[in-house]
């Protein structure tokens, strides 16, 4: 306990005797010469404007007089409905999630080799 108390009394000179001893820094410029060379950048030369952006998952591009945007990505996949073939289907939140509700089993569509694998079993048990 003794050693840490002489330890703490140390550090707490030696941080004293550093603050004293630290030279000042300069005072801050704040003349608008210099505000302006800060928050101004001359340096980069305006790019001309291209007929093709590319973004996340989209290019854009200007032809035929038409605005063009062609997406890459699966998160621009058509809606349930606006494509062909799939308008009378309504799209179900229960299948979509794979929510199984309790107590019933899901339907699992069997083989003819397991069905009648199946049917043997039972007859087989039945007789026990």
């Amino acid at each position: 306990m003794r050693n840490a108390i002489i330890a703490l009394l140390i550090t707490i000179v030696a941080g004293a005797a550093r603050a004293q001893s630290a030279p000042q820094p300069a005072a801050p410029d704040y003349s608008p010469e210099h505000l302006r060379q800060i928050f101004t950048s001359d340096d980069q030369e305006p790019q001309p404007q291209r007929n093709v952006r590319i973004g996340f998952g989209v290019v854009e591009f200007h032809a035929l007089g038409m605005d063009w945007r062609v997406g890459f990505l699966p998160f621009l996949a058509p809606l349930p409905g606006s494509v062909p073939g799939t308008t009378s289907v309504l799209p179900d939140a229960f299948t979509l999630n794979h929510v199984i509700f309790p107590g019933g089993f899901p339907d699992i569509e069997r083989s003819a080799d397991e069905r009648r694998e199946l049917r043997r079993i039972a007859r087989i048990t039945a007789r026990q």
